[in-house]
């Protein structure tokens, strides 16, 4: 398993074209209750848990509109054994005998943004062999929408890898909601599509590029903790978000028509590589007006932006933050340095 970060409208209106299903679930057959009775083995579903306890994964009764859901409930402060994921085994294969020529994976599902007090990012995220592909989720510390991709940085490649992307709208969402997202990859071009209640955006970030090629081998839905801000404790207490009517699909067509397509990057920010080992990259349109970092009980760490990068190879392994402020106000992220 590979971790490289810690409206039932299935959007088609959105996602169109022949497509073939690889994975889905509604949860609707489970029994309610704990999702597997081992954290090694698999579950109801064929649903495999990572970190936490049996208890924190759980089929739980919905409305009308969702029957049942699948409920993770995150860890009490704010370090990565907090974290969780669930994921089931066979997107590889299943990937690998899709259809000639269907060569986009796209998905949809609804996420209810959960906790309100405690802070987490919690979504989805398609992982290849090595590294994360594509990936979206909700950030209850912002209350945006976020999103994740693996870039080629044009002036230095050594620094490739998966990216936090912000920027993504300016919408917000607040807790105890149900939001309906998707995405796309398109392993013949590379492009890459968010989808927020809706509305479609093909990322595009300033120095980097997306990247073809890549082969789906796992989709997790998973959860990380997080802060509001570099000033604020660690989680002190558990958080909680769902996950219902999730699609994974093998396509030839492109996520609607190039001209229905957002094509908007003044407002993207996509920092990393993440987890990284020398330098943190911020790769952004928008002016930069301060760049500190902190460690996570909130102190704050010599840092010096240079151009685009921040040198961390001083830094002890381990989780920090990273507080942005630009012309467009002020972002916060969390890295791994290795």
């Amino acid at each position: 398993m590979k971790k490289i970060l810690q409206s039932s409208l299935f959007l088609s209106a959105v996602f169109l074209g022949s497509a073939q299903v690889l994975e889905s679930d509604n949860y609707n057959s489970y029994t309610l209750g704990n999702v597997s009775t081992s954290m090694t083995t698999a579950g109801q579903g064929g649903m495999n848990l990572y970190n936490g306890a049996i208890a924190n994964y759980q089929i739980v009764a919905g409305d009308a509109a969702r029957v049942k859901y699948l409920a993770v409930t995150g860890g009490s402060d704010g370090t990565t054994t907090s974290s969780r994921y669930v994921y089931k085994t066979g997107l590889a294969t299943a990937w690998a005998g899709r259809t000639s020529g269907n060569n986009i994976i796209k998905g949809s599902f609804e996420v209810y943004t959960g906790t309100s007090t405690n802070k987490h990012l919690s979504g989805v995220s398609i992982f290849g062999a090595d590294n994360g592909i594509v990936g979206i989720g909700y950030n209850s510390q912002t209350k945006t929408i976020n999103g994740r991709a693996y870039l080629a940085i044009t002036a230095d490649p050594s620094q490739d890898g998966y990216y936090n992307i912000t920027g993504l709208t300016a919408n917000t969402y607040p807790a105890n909601t149900w939001v309906t997202l998707g995405f796309s990859y398109n392993k013949t071009t590379g492009a890459i599509t968010y989808v927020v209640a809706g509305n479609a955006l093909t990322l595009s970030v300033n120095g980097a590029s997306t990247v073809p090629g890549f082969d789906p081998a796992e989709f997790d839905i998973h959860s990380a903790p997080t802060r509001t801000s570099t000033t604020d404790p660690a989680n002190s207490g558990p958080t909680t978000f769902g996950i219902d009517n999730y699609v994974i699909e093998a396509s030839n067509s492109a996520v609607l028509g190039t001209s229905d397509i957002k094509k908007e990057k003044t407002s993207i920010i996509a920092i990393g590589p993440n987890p990284t080992s020398e330098y943190l990259n911020i790769l952004t349109e928008l002016k930069i007006n301060k760049a500190e970092i902190f460690d996570m009980s909130g102190k704050k760490v010599n840092s010096t932006l240079e151009g685009n990068q921040i040198n961390v190879k001083h830094l002890n392994p381990g989780s920090y933050i990273i507080n942005l402020e630009t012309s467009k106000g002020k972002t916060v992220e969390k890295f791994i340095k290795k």
